[in-house]
Formats: C-alpha cells, structure tokens, sequence
C-alpha cells in the first residue's frame, strides 16, 4: 500500500481502536472515529473530560489501528497527538464531519477538543503476514 491507499483504507474503515497510556502506566485503548487527512496530518475529536484527553497530555505518543476483517487487513499508525486550536481548522472539520453537530449541540460546544495526529510510523498487513512500514 502508498500513502493515498492507506488513506483510502482508514476512510472506507471509517472507526479505528486508538491506544494511549494511562496515569496508572497500562494501555487503554477505545474505538473512535479518525478517518478525516489534512496534509500530512490525522485528525479525530473527543469531549474534552473524557480520560484520553488527559492520557494524551501526560504522553502524547499514541497509536491507532484500523481493521478489516473480511480483507484480514490492518494499519496501524504511530505518532503523537498535538491538540489542533486553529479555528479555521476546527471549522473545516466539524464542516466535513457532520456528525460532530449531531453528537456536540450548541450549549455542549465548549466541551469540543480536537487532535492532530502526526504519523511517525505507518504499518500495513493484508492478509496474514507480518505488518510492512510504509511510507507516510
């Protein structure tokens, strides 16, 4: 897989398993949604109380895996986490992201956080054999 197929992956994929490292030194992971590319970079949305937001401060290096099991296919990118406070780019993302509005109403806004995800490794499986790195 390129670049551009990876991305086709996790946008087809839609949700992805994202891990992080919490206050108790133990991986938590959790589905959520993280299809959405500008430039180089990943970005997905939380609720600011939630327990990852904290995780992500105390250790920004995190890792998400996308899965298709009728392919038995996987990536799975690693890189850290930077909170995205550009307005611009936090309106272009709940533009292109819809369901955002449907899940944040207006009185819940300040509750809105969103992340950048940076790829520092990318990895690919199809089929069953071990992941290759690819180029991000």
């Amino acid at each position: 897989m390129n670049r551009e197929e990876v991305i086709a992956y996790i946008q087809k994929i839609h949700f992805g398993y994202l891990a992080t490292i919490g206050e108790d030194e133990q991986p938590h992971v959790r589905p959520i949604g993280i299809h959405t590319v500008y430039d180089d970079s990943l970005y997905f949305f939380t609720f600011s109380h939630t327990r990852k937001v904290t995780e992500m401060e105390n250790n920004p290096w995190v890792e998400v895996v996308w899965s298709d099991l009728s392919e038995q296919s996987q990536v799975r990118i690693q890189g850290k986490v930077f909170q995205e406070t550009s307005e611009l780019i936090q309106q272009q993302f709940k533009a292109d992201n819809p369901m955002v509005g449907k899940l944040l109403p207006l009185e819940a806004q300040h509750l809105f956080r969103l992340y950048r995800l940076q790829p520092d490794t990318v990895e690919v499986a199809e089929g069953l054999v071990p992941y290759e790195v690819v180029d991000w």
